[in-house]
Protein backbone atom coordinates (compact mmCIF):
# COMPACT_ATOMS: atom_id res chain seq x y z
CA UNK A 1 0.00 0.00 0.00
CA UNK A 2 1.30 3.59 -0.64
CA UNK A 3 1.48 6.15 1.12
CA UNK A 4 1.95 4.23 4.81
CA UNK A 5 3.94 6.16 7.48
CA UNK A 6 4.85 5.81 10.76
CA UNK A 7 3.58 8.17 13.52
CA UNK A 8 4.71 8.99 17.04
CA UNK A 9 2.40 8.38 19.93
CA UNK A 10 4.06 8.69 23.10
CA UNK A 11 4.74 5.10 23.98
CA UNK A 12 4.67 3.54 20.41
CA UNK A 13 4.47 4.13 16.81
CA UNK A 14 1.90 3.02 14.90
CA UNK A 15 1.52 2.81 10.55
CA UNK A 16 -0.58 5.88 9.13
CA UNK A 17 -2.38 5.92 5.74
CA UNK A 18 -1.31 9.25 4.76
CA UNK A 19 -1.31 10.56 1.02
CA UNK A 20 -1.62 14.37 2.75
CA UNK A 21 2.11 14.00 4.14
CA UNK A 22 4.02 13.36 1.01
CA UNK A 23 3.26 16.95 0.07
CA UNK A 24 4.21 18.36 3.09
CA UNK A 25 7.69 21.05 1.87
CA UNK A 26 10.89 20.59 3.59
CA UNK A 27 11.28 24.15 4.33
CA UNK A 28 8.98 27.28 5.06
CA UNK A 29 7.19 28.18 8.49
CA UNK A 30 6.48 25.46 10.51
CA UNK A 31 3.30 25.20 12.35
CA UNK A 32 2.44 22.78 14.99
CA UNK A 33 -1.88 21.77 14.45
CA UNK A 34 -2.96 20.69 17.64
CA UNK A 35 -6.43 18.79 18.66
CA UNK A 36 -7.41 18.33 22.09
CA UNK A 37 -7.82 14.75 22.27
CA UNK A 38 -6.20 11.12 21.51
CA UNK A 39 -5.06 10.45 17.94
CA UNK A 40 -8.35 8.32 17.36
CA UNK A 41 -10.80 10.96 17.88
CA UNK A 42 -8.58 13.82 15.80
CA UNK A 43 -8.32 11.16 13.27
CA UNK A 44 -12.21 11.23 12.81
CA UNK A 45 -12.32 15.33 13.30
CA UNK A 46 -13.35 16.55 9.91
CA UNK A 47 -12.13 19.91 10.59
CA UNK A 48 -8.71 18.67 11.69
CA UNK A 49 -8.34 17.07 8.58
CA UNK A 50 -9.47 19.91 6.38
CA UNK A 51 -7.04 21.81 8.41
CA UNK A 52 -3.94 19.69 7.88
CA UNK A 53 -4.24 19.43 4.00
CA UNK A 54 -5.36 23.42 3.68
CA UNK A 55 -2.07 24.69 5.72
CA UNK A 56 -0.14 21.81 3.82
CA UNK A 57 -1.25 22.74 -0.13
CA UNK A 58 -0.76 26.18 1.00
CA UNK A 59 3.06 25.59 1.40
CA UNK A 60 3.13 25.49 5.69
CA UNK A 61 4.71 22.44 7.04
CA UNK A 62 2.45 21.75 9.33
CA UNK A 63 2.46 19.01 12.14
CA UNK A 64 0.37 17.29 13.97
CA UNK A 65 0.21 16.85 18.38
CA UNK A 66 -2.67 15.23 19.67
CA UNK A 67 -3.10 14.70 23.82
CA UNK A 68 -0.99 11.54 23.61
CA UNK A 69 1.76 12.53 21.68
CA UNK A 70 3.63 14.19 24.01
CA UNK A 71 4.26 17.39 22.81
CA UNK A 72 6.24 15.79 19.95
CA UNK A 73 4.71 15.86 16.41
CA UNK A 74 3.33 12.91 15.01
CA UNK A 75 5.42 13.15 11.96
CA UNK A 76 8.84 13.66 13.04
CA UNK A 77 8.68 13.14 16.93
CA UNK A 78 9.70 17.06 16.78
CA UNK A 79 9.18 19.11 19.97
CA UNK A 80 6.69 21.99 20.19
CA UNK A 81 9.56 24.22 20.88
CA UNK A 82 10.69 24.16 16.94
CA UNK A 83 7.28 25.35 15.76
CA UNK A 84 6.62 28.84 14.46
CA UNK A 85 3.26 29.26 15.37
CA UNK A 86 0.49 26.84 17.30
CA UNK A 87 -3.27 25.99 15.75
CA UNK A 88 -5.59 24.34 17.51
CA UNK A 89 -8.89 23.01 16.83
CA UNK A 90 -11.97 22.59 18.99
CA UNK A 91 -15.50 21.60 18.74
CA UNK A 92 -16.14 21.20 22.38
CA UNK A 93 -16.11 23.14 25.72
CA UNK A 94 -14.79 20.29 27.38
CA UNK A 95 -11.29 20.01 24.85
CA UNK A 96 -10.42 23.81 26.64
CA UNK A 97 -8.95 21.27 29.33
CA UNK A 98 -7.10 19.52 27.06
CA UNK A 99 -5.94 22.73 25.37
CA UNK A 100 -5.05 24.33 28.62
CA UNK A 101 -3.03 21.55 29.95
CA UNK A 102 -1.21 21.53 26.14
CA UNK A 103 -0.13 25.23 26.07
CA UNK A 104 0.78 25.48 29.88
CA UNK A 105 2.94 22.00 29.68
CA UNK A 106 4.51 23.01 25.80
CA UNK A 107 3.94 26.40 24.52
CA UNK A 108 7.04 28.66 24.54
CA UNK A 109 6.89 31.44 22.70
CA UNK A 110 4.51 31.32 19.44
CA UNK A 111 1.74 32.80 18.52
CA UNK A 112 -1.35 30.89 19.64
CA UNK A 113 -4.55 30.80 17.27
CA UNK A 114 -7.33 28.60 17.63
CA UNK A 115 -10.56 27.99 15.53
CA UNK A 116 -13.62 25.52 15.70
CA UNK A 117 -17.10 25.36 17.04
CA UNK A 118 -17.26 26.77 20.59
CA UNK A 119 -14.39 28.99 20.12
CA UNK A 120 -16.22 30.58 16.94
CA UNK A 121 -19.23 30.48 19.12
CA UNK A 122 -17.81 32.09 22.31
CA UNK A 123 -14.02 33.02 22.22
CA UNK A 124 -13.71 35.15 25.65
CA UNK A 125 -12.64 31.98 27.63
CA UNK A 126 -9.70 31.70 25.70
CA UNK A 127 -7.96 34.49 25.66
CA UNK A 128 -5.33 34.45 28.34
CA UNK A 129 -3.54 31.74 26.75
CA UNK A 130 -5.00 32.47 23.65
CA UNK A 131 -3.20 34.98 21.16
CA UNK A 132 -6.78 34.65 18.91
CA UNK A 133 -9.43 32.87 17.52
CA UNK A 134 -10.80 32.30 14.25
CA UNK A 135 -14.42 33.54 13.46
CA UNK A 136 -15.09 31.25 10.43
CA UNK A 137 -14.80 27.84 8.14
CA UNK A 138 -11.48 26.65 7.16
CA UNK A 139 -11.47 27.47 3.53
CA UNK A 140 -12.67 30.94 4.36
CA UNK A 141 -9.48 31.15 6.72
CA UNK A 142 -6.86 29.68 6.34
CA UNK A 143 -5.72 30.42 2.87
CA UNK A 144 -5.27 34.12 4.58
CA UNK A 145 -4.03 32.36 7.44
CA UNK A 146 -1.08 30.51 5.46
CA UNK A 147 -0.23 33.77 4.17
CA UNK A 148 -0.05 35.23 7.43
CA UNK A 149 2.16 32.48 8.41
CA UNK A 150 4.75 32.59 5.36
CA UNK A 151 4.75 36.65 5.99
CA UNK A 152 6.32 36.05 9.88
CA UNK A 153 3.16 38.43 11.30
CA UNK A 154 -0.79 37.80 11.47
CA UNK A 155 -2.58 40.45 9.91
CA UNK A 156 -5.85 42.20 11.37
CA UNK A 157 -8.74 40.43 10.07
CA UNK A 158 -12.65 40.74 10.82
CA UNK A 159 -12.62 37.64 11.48
CA UNK A 160 -9.50 36.74 13.46
CA UNK A 161 -10.28 38.62 16.95
CA UNK A 162 -7.91 38.84 20.34
CA UNK A 163 -8.45 40.39 23.76
CA UNK A 164 -8.70 44.03 22.24
CA UNK A 165 -11.06 43.34 19.37
CA UNK A 166 -14.19 45.49 20.24
CA UNK A 167 -16.16 43.43 17.25
CA UNK A 168 -15.18 40.57 14.57
CA UNK A 169 -17.57 38.66 11.42
CA UNK A 170 -17.99 35.51 10.81
CA UNK A 171 -16.16 34.32 6.99
CA UNK A 172 -18.11 31.66 5.35
CA UNK A 173 -18.01 29.55 2.69
CA UNK A 174 -20.51 28.45 -0.47
CA UNK A 175 -19.59 24.76 0.11
CA UNK A 176 -21.09 24.19 -3.84
CA UNK A 177 -17.94 26.29 -4.69
CA UNK A 178 -15.30 24.31 -1.59
CA UNK A 179 -13.80 21.01 -3.23
CA UNK A 180 -14.45 17.74 -1.04
CA UNK A 181 -11.39 16.53 1.04
CA UNK A 182 -10.33 13.54 -0.92
CA UNK A 183 -7.51 13.01 0.50
CA UNK A 184 -7.81 11.90 4.18
CA UNK A 185 -5.26 10.49 7.00
CA UNK A 186 -6.40 6.85 8.74
CA UNK A 187 -4.75 4.84 11.24
CA UNK A 188 -4.02 1.09 10.43
CA UNK A 189 -3.38 0.10 13.57
CA UNK A 190 -5.89 1.30 15.84
CA UNK A 191 -9.70 1.64 15.39
CA UNK A 192 -11.28 5.01 15.76
CA UNK A 193 -14.34 5.38 17.79
CA UNK A 194 -16.68 5.51 14.22
CA UNK A 195 -14.47 2.77 12.84
CA UNK A 196 -11.59 2.84 9.64
CA UNK A 197 -14.10 5.27 7.90
CA UNK A 198 -13.73 7.88 5.17
CA UNK A 199 -15.55 11.42 6.48
CA UNK A 200 -17.84 13.39 3.72
CA UNK A 201 -19.80 16.42 4.20
CA UNK A 202 -22.71 16.13 2.17
CA UNK A 203 -24.06 19.16 4.07
CA UNK A 204 -23.22 22.45 6.60
CA UNK A 205 -25.58 24.06 9.28
CA UNK A 206 -29.48 23.36 9.32
CA UNK A 207 -32.35 25.00 8.04
CA UNK A 208 -34.26 24.09 11.59
CA UNK A 209 -34.44 26.57 14.57
CA UNK A 210 -34.01 23.91 17.91
CA UNK A 211 -33.53 26.44 20.34
CA UNK A 212 -30.57 24.42 22.37
CA UNK A 213 -28.56 23.55 19.02
CA UNK A 214 -25.40 26.02 18.97
CA UNK A 215 -24.19 24.31 15.76
CA UNK A 216 -27.04 25.06 14.03
CA UNK A 217 -26.98 28.39 14.62
CA UNK A 218 -23.64 29.41 14.39
CA UNK A 219 -23.49 27.64 10.69
CA UNK A 220 -26.29 29.48 9.23
CA UNK A 221 -27.21 28.96 6.29
CA UNK A 222 -27.56 25.85 5.34
CA UNK A 223 -25.45 24.62 2.42
CA UNK A 224 -25.65 21.41 0.09
CA UNK A 225 -22.93 19.68 -1.50
CA UNK A 226 -23.24 19.39 -4.83
CA UNK A 227 -24.67 15.70 -6.04
CA UNK A 228 -22.30 14.99 -8.68
CA UNK A 229 -19.23 16.70 -6.94
CA UNK A 230 -19.95 14.20 -3.61
CA UNK A 231 -20.72 10.97 -5.94
CA UNK A 232 -17.28 11.67 -8.18
CA UNK A 233 -15.08 11.26 -4.81
CA UNK A 234 -17.03 8.53 -3.70
CA UNK A 235 -16.73 6.70 -6.23
CA UNK A 236 -12.88 6.49 -5.22
CA UNK A 237 -13.07 5.27 -2.04
CA UNK A 238 -11.73 1.94 -1.45
CA UNK A 239 -8.89 0.46 0.97
CA UNK A 240 -7.97 1.23 3.09
CA UNK A 241 -10.99 2.84 4.23
CA UNK A 242 -13.68 0.39 5.86
CA UNK A 243 -17.05 2.97 5.28
CA UNK A 244 -18.27 5.95 4.67
CA UNK A 245 -18.81 8.22 7.15
CA UNK A 246 -21.85 10.91 6.33
CA UNK A 247 -21.38 14.26 8.43
CA UNK A 248 -24.20 16.13 8.29
CA UNK A 249 -26.70 18.04 11.16
CA UNK A 250 -29.97 17.49 8.40
CA UNK A 251 -29.25 14.85 5.96
CA UNK A 252 -33.47 14.42 5.27
CA UNK A 253 -33.29 18.08 4.50
CA UNK A 254 -30.47 17.65 1.82
CA UNK A 255 -32.60 17.80 -1.73
CA UNK A 256 -30.59 14.86 -2.88
CA UNK A 257 -30.70 12.66 0.49
CA UNK A 258 -32.05 9.40 -1.08
CA UNK A 259 -29.72 9.73 -4.41
CA UNK A 260 -27.01 10.40 -2.03
CA UNK A 261 -28.09 6.95 -0.21
CA UNK A 262 -28.41 4.77 -3.33
CA UNK A 263 -25.18 5.84 -4.70
CA UNK A 264 -23.54 4.83 -1.07
CA UNK A 265 -25.08 1.52 -0.97
CA UNK A 266 -23.57 0.97 -4.46
CA UNK A 267 -20.35 0.84 -3.06
CA UNK A 268 -18.27 -2.21 -1.82
CA UNK A 269 -17.85 -0.46 1.38
CA UNK A 270 -20.73 0.11 3.99
CA UNK A 271 -22.22 3.92 4.60
CA UNK A 272 -22.99 5.14 7.89
CA UNK A 273 -25.64 8.21 8.33
CA UNK A 274 -25.60 10.78 11.31
CA UNK A 275 -29.23 10.95 13.80
CA UNK A 276 -32.35 11.61 11.14
CA UNK A 277 -35.00 14.32 11.53
CA UNK A 278 -38.04 12.29 12.73
CA UNK A 279 -40.20 14.23 10.09
CA UNK A 280 -37.62 13.26 7.19
CA UNK A 281 -37.96 9.25 7.39
CA UNK A 282 -40.02 7.66 4.95
CA UNK A 283 -40.30 3.78 3.65
CA UNK A 284 -37.31 4.17 1.39
CA UNK A 285 -35.61 6.54 3.21
CA UNK A 286 -35.61 3.43 5.77
CA UNK A 287 -34.60 0.86 3.25
CA UNK A 288 -31.83 2.90 1.69
CA UNK A 289 -30.34 3.10 5.40
CA UNK A 290 -30.86 -1.04 5.96
CA UNK A 291 -29.26 -1.01 1.73
CA UNK A 292 -26.15 0.55 2.92
CA UNK A 293 -25.35 -1.59 5.91
CA UNK A 294 -26.34 0.13 8.69
CA UNK A 295 -27.92 -1.72 11.47
CA UNK A 296 -29.46 1.39 13.57
CA UNK A 297 -31.14 4.57 13.25
CA UNK A 298 -30.53 6.97 15.85
CA UNK A 299 -33.74 9.95 16.11
CA UNK A 300 -33.36 13.08 18.24
CA UNK A 301 -37.38 13.60 18.67
CA UNK A 302 -36.02 15.45 22.20
CA UNK A 303 -39.89 15.46 23.81
CA UNK A 304 -43.15 13.98 23.16
CA UNK A 305 -44.87 16.78 25.72
CA UNK A 306 -46.03 20.02 24.14
CA UNK A 307 -44.86 22.23 27.21
CA UNK A 308 -41.38 20.72 26.42
CA UNK A 309 -41.46 21.30 22.98
CA UNK A 310 -42.53 25.00 23.27
CA UNK A 311 -39.39 25.60 25.52
CA UNK A 312 -37.26 23.73 23.43
CA UNK A 313 -38.32 24.82 19.50
CA UNK A 314 -38.26 20.95 19.04
CA UNK A 315 -40.86 17.71 19.71
CA UNK A 316 -43.15 15.35 18.19
CA UNK A 317 -46.65 14.26 18.27
CA UNK A 318 -46.53 10.73 20.02
CA UNK A 319 -48.79 9.06 17.09
CA UNK A 320 -46.45 10.34 14.49
CA UNK A 321 -43.27 9.80 15.83
CA UNK A 322 -44.44 6.10 16.48
CA UNK A 323 -45.82 5.59 12.74
CA UNK A 324 -42.30 6.93 12.16
CA UNK A 325 -40.24 4.47 14.15
CA UNK A 326 -42.25 1.69 13.04
CA UNK A 327 -40.78 2.19 10.23
CA UNK A 328 -37.56 1.58 11.31
CA UNK A 329 -38.66 -1.89 12.65
CA UNK A 330 -40.71 -2.49 10.01
CA UNK A 331 -37.24 -3.27 8.21
CA UNK A 332 -35.36 -4.88 11.16
CA UNK A 333 -33.22 -1.93 12.03
CA UNK A 334 -32.63 -1.04 15.81
CA UNK A 335 -34.18 2.74 16.84
CA UNK A 336 -31.80 5.01 19.21
CA UNK A 337 -33.30 8.23 20.60
CA UNK A 338 -32.48 11.26 22.36
CA UNK A 339 -34.35 12.82 24.63
CA UNK A 340 -34.03 15.98 26.53
CA UNK A 341 -34.97 17.19 29.92
CA UNK A 342 -35.60 21.28 30.66
CA UNK A 343 -35.03 22.98 33.59
CA UNK A 344 -37.25 22.74 36.41
CA UNK A 345 -38.90 19.47 34.86
CA UNK A 346 -41.49 18.13 37.07
CA UNK A 347 -42.00 14.47 37.99
CA UNK A 348 -45.23 14.29 37.05
CA UNK A 349 -43.71 15.94 33.33
CA UNK A 350 -41.30 13.14 33.51
CA UNK A 351 -43.73 10.71 34.10
CA UNK A 352 -45.66 11.48 30.97
CA UNK A 353 -42.84 11.82 29.06
CA UNK A 354 -41.46 8.00 30.21
CA UNK A 355 -45.07 6.48 29.25
CA UNK A 356 -45.09 8.14 25.95
CA UNK A 357 -41.79 6.55 24.64
CA UNK A 358 -42.09 3.41 25.77
CA UNK A 359 -45.35 3.15 24.36
CA UNK A 360 -43.77 4.41 21.08
CA UNK A 361 -40.24 2.81 20.85
CA UNK A 362 -41.23 -0.50 23.03
CA UNK A 363 -38.50 -2.56 25.58
CA UNK A 364 -35.12 -2.85 23.08
CA UNK A 365 -34.54 0.88 21.52
CA UNK A 366 -31.53 2.57 23.76
CA UNK A 367 -32.17 5.93 25.11
CA UNK A 368 -29.73 8.56 26.11
CA UNK A 369 -31.50 11.34 28.19
CA UNK A 370 -29.46 14.79 28.46
CA UNK A 371 -30.50 17.65 30.74
CA UNK A 372 -30.52 21.12 28.85
CA UNK A 373 -26.88 22.51 28.34
CA UNK A 374 -27.48 26.08 27.31
CA UNK A 375 -24.64 27.48 24.67
CA UNK A 376 -23.61 30.99 23.04
CA UNK A 377 -26.12 32.15 19.85
CA UNK A 378 -28.87 29.89 20.99
CA UNK A 379 -32.30 31.16 22.20
CA UNK A 380 -31.78 28.91 24.94
CA UNK A 381 -28.07 30.86 26.02
CA UNK A 382 -30.46 32.90 28.86
CA UNK A 383 -31.66 29.45 30.36
CA UNK A 384 -30.29 28.13 33.89
CA UNK A 385 -27.01 25.52 33.61
CA UNK A 386 -28.16 22.20 34.90
CA UNK A 387 -28.59 21.68 38.37
CA UNK A 388 -28.94 19.03 41.08
CA UNK A 389 -32.87 19.57 40.19
CA UNK A 390 -32.79 18.35 37.20
CA UNK A 391 -29.82 15.38 38.43
CA UNK A 392 -32.95 13.86 40.58
CA UNK A 393 -35.15 13.62 37.55
CA UNK A 394 -32.05 12.75 35.53
CA UNK A 395 -32.29 9.78 38.01
CA UNK A 396 -36.11 9.12 37.99
CA UNK A 397 -35.33 8.58 33.80
CA UNK A 398 -33.06 6.37 34.73
CA UNK A 399 -34.91 3.74 37.06
CA UNK A 400 -37.84 4.08 34.62
CA UNK A 401 -36.98 4.40 31.29
CA UNK A 402 -35.19 0.94 30.34
CA UNK A 403 -31.48 0.97 28.28
CA UNK A 404 -31.74 4.69 29.07
CA UNK A 405 -27.89 6.31 29.84
CA UNK A 406 -27.43 10.07 30.93
CA UNK A 407 -25.16 12.78 30.63
CA UNK A 408 -23.49 13.23 34.06
CA UNK A 409 -24.89 16.51 35.41
CA UNK A 410 -21.40 17.81 36.73
CA UNK A 411 -20.10 17.43 33.09
CA UNK A 412 -22.96 19.29 31.69
CA UNK A 413 -23.09 22.03 34.30
CA UNK A 414 -18.92 22.56 33.88
CA UNK A 415 -19.37 22.61 29.42
CA UNK A 416 -22.77 24.87 30.11
CA UNK A 417 -20.09 27.52 32.95
CA UNK A 418 -17.27 27.03 30.19
CA UNK A 419 -19.93 27.74 27.44
CA UNK A 420 -20.78 30.98 28.48
CA UNK A 421 -17.68 32.53 30.58
CA UNK A 422 -17.26 36.24 30.00
CA UNK A 423 -14.02 35.92 31.12
CA UNK A 424 -10.95 34.26 30.41
CA UNK A 425 -10.56 31.03 32.22
CA UNK A 426 -8.10 28.69 30.52
CA UNK A 427 -5.21 29.03 33.23
CA UNK A 428 -7.70 27.73 35.49
CA UNK A 429 -8.68 24.36 34.34
CA UNK A 430 -6.96 21.18 34.95
CA UNK A 431 -7.70 17.96 33.42
CA UNK A 432 -6.53 15.97 35.97
CA UNK A 433 -9.78 17.57 38.51
CA UNK A 434 -13.35 15.79 38.77
CA UNK A 435 -15.76 17.89 37.41
CA UNK A 436 -17.04 18.95 41.07
CA UNK A 437 -13.43 20.52 41.89
CA UNK A 438 -13.50 21.62 38.28
CA UNK A 439 -16.13 23.86 39.21
CA UNK A 440 -15.14 25.41 42.41
CA UNK A 441 -12.11 26.68 40.69
CA UNK A 442 -13.95 28.64 37.83
CA UNK A 443 -16.27 29.61 40.73
CA UNK A 444 -13.40 32.20 42.13
CA UNK A 445 -13.67 33.99 38.90
CA UNK A 446 -17.36 33.85 37.17
CA UNK A 447 -20.23 34.29 39.38
CA UNK A 448 -22.46 31.20 39.10
CA UNK A 449 -25.06 32.30 40.85
CA UNK A 450 -25.90 34.37 37.87
CA UNK A 451 -26.14 31.20 35.55
CA UNK A 452 -28.57 29.03 38.01
CA UNK A 453 -31.46 31.50 36.78
CA UNK A 454 -33.14 32.67 33.28
CA UNK A 455 -31.42 35.60 32.08
CA UNK A 456 -34.22 37.43 30.28
CA UNK A 457 -33.05 40.78 28.76
CA UNK A 458 -29.64 39.73 28.83
CA UNK A 459 -27.29 40.61 25.65
CA UNK A 460 -24.14 38.47 26.39
CA UNK A 461 -20.98 40.32 25.15
CA UNK A 462 -19.57 37.43 22.35
CA UNK A 463 -22.49 38.80 20.56
CA UNK A 464 -19.68 41.62 19.92
CA UNK A 465 -18.92 38.98 17.45
CA UNK A 466 -21.50 38.86 14.13
CA UNK A 467 -21.24 35.01 14.04
CA UNK A 468 -24.89 34.21 14.01
CA UNK A 469 -28.24 36.46 13.83
CA UNK A 470 -28.87 37.89 17.37
CA UNK A 471 -31.90 39.24 17.37
CA UNK A 472 -34.06 35.82 16.29
CA UNK A 473 -32.04 34.25 19.14
CA UNK A 474 -32.88 36.74 21.42
CA UNK A 475 -36.60 36.99 20.24
CA UNK A 476 -37.00 33.43 20.15
CA UNK A 477 -35.07 33.08 23.98
CA UNK A 478 -37.90 35.00 25.48
CA UNK A 479 -40.40 33.37 24.08
CA UNK A 480 -38.84 29.78 25.44
CA UNK A 481 -38.82 32.03 29.20
CA UNK A 482 -42.26 32.89 27.84
CA UNK A 483 -43.32 28.69 27.98
CA UNK A 484 -41.42 27.87 30.58
CA UNK A 485 -42.83 29.97 33.14
CA UNK A 486 -46.34 29.19 32.42
CA UNK A 487 -45.34 25.84 33.29
CA UNK A 488 -41.90 24.61 35.09
CA UNK A 489 -41.42 28.43 36.58
CA UNK A 490 -42.54 26.89 40.49
CA UNK A 491 -40.20 23.87 40.37
CA UNK A 492 -36.91 26.37 40.14
CA UNK A 493 -38.23 28.59 43.00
Amino acid sequence: MKNVIKINLCRRKIREFNPIWAFAPRRGPKVALFYPAPYEVASQSLGFQLVYALLIAHGIRAERFTTDSCGFSLETKTPIKKFDFILASSSFEIDYLYLADFLKRYKTNQKVLVGGLSPMANPIPLFDLVDYVVLGEAEATIPQLASDFHSGDIEPREWLVSSTSEGGKKAWIDLKDAPLLASQFLPLDIDPPWGKGFLIEVTRGCPHKCRFCMEGWINKPFRERDLKSVIKVLREVGEPYEKVITLSLSLTDYNDYKAYLRELASLEVTGSVPSLRVDGIDEEAVELIRAIGQRTVTVAPETTLPEKSKVLGKGFNPSFLKEKINLVKKVQLKPKAYVMIVPGEHLETAKKEIENLKEIFGKETHFTVNPLIPKPWTPLQIAPIPSDREERVLIYYKKNLPNADLYPIRWAKLQAILSLATKPVLKYLDPKLPPSKQIAELAKVIDLSELHKWRTGWEPPWMNFEVADPREALRLGEESYEAWREVFSESRT
